[in-house]
């Protein structure tokens, strides 16, 4: 019986989509008996990377909390930024409802140089806002009437929720990358697509050699799998050719029931 398995362009895919596609390849050959069908040496060769493709996985997630953590960062400037702007501002206003506020958060604003702290390290300037944080709390119904004069109450607390947030993430970025496996990734993903290649041919080649065997089931499967898949790097690459920004895009969404 002649069967012909259709091939991924795997070059194409990137580190966060190439193990999801592996793992559903893998997945399919499992369910179809690879050692009925005598593909088991091929199929052994194949699941070799399953445990590689773990490790990349939990790499690639310690990554996602620094890339978190870089968004919070951008986050907590602009509201250092725009408090600081907010208090000036009204300070050259010097309204009579306003005078003692102003005064108020002034003092606090200059105690910790909080205009500077943008500009600070950013191990610096969590702690910086933490200490700003400690003071601003300690002031009690003072300092928090003061911020709502001027709308600041949810700037405030939003700046320090995201203090915190960051805070953590980098934190537990840092503790996994202590234990972190380093990673070839361009020899892995060439090692394991050479692998499926290999066990495609072998299906191909068996399908061939032992018409005893029905190989259509697995064929069909595989099949399924990869067209899906030639089609969304095909539809991406055409939306690059249009002027589209795909670097920024979400990874391909894995293909359902496979």
């Amino acid at each position: 019986m002649k069967i012909i398995i259709d091939r991924v362009h795997y070059a194409e895919l990137r580190n966060d989509e190439f193990p999801i596609v592996y793992e559903q390849t893998l997945g399919i050959c499992a369910k179809h008996n690879p050692v009925y069908l005598r593909l088991e040496k091929s199929y052994g060769e194949l699941a070799s990377f399953s445990e590689p493709f773990r490790a990349l996985t939990v790499y690639m997630r310690k990554n996602e909390k620094l890339t978190q953590a870089g968004k919070l960062d951008v986050e907590r400037d602009m509201l250092v930024t725009s408090i600081g702007r907010v208090v000036k501002g009204f300070g050259h206003i010097a309204l009579p409802d306003t005078v003692a506020h102003v005064e108020l958060l002034d003092a606090l604003i200059e105690k910790h140089k909080f205009r500077t702290i943008a500009v600070s390290s950013r191990a610096a300037e969590t702690e910086r806002l933490l200490m700003f944080e400690a003071d601003i709390v300690a002031g009690g119904q003072t300092v928090q009437e003061a911020l709502s004069a001027f709308g600041l109450t949810a700037a405030i607390a939003r700046l320090f929720a995201v203090n915190r947030e960051y805070d953590t993430l980098f934190r537990e970025y840092i503790a996994g990358k202590s234990e972190e496996q380093r990673i070839d990734v361009a020899s892995l993903r060439k090692g394991c697509s050479k692998a499926i290649a290999q066990f495609f041919d072998a299906v191909q080649y068996s399908a061939y050699l032992y018409e005893d065997l029905d190989y259509t089931p697995l064929a069909n499967e595989l099949n399924l799998l990869n067209r899906y898949y030639n089609q969304q790097l095909k539809a991406r690459t055409a939306r690059r050719k249009n002027g589209k920004k795909t670097d920024a895009e979400p990874p391909i969404q894995p293909l359902e029931n496979a």
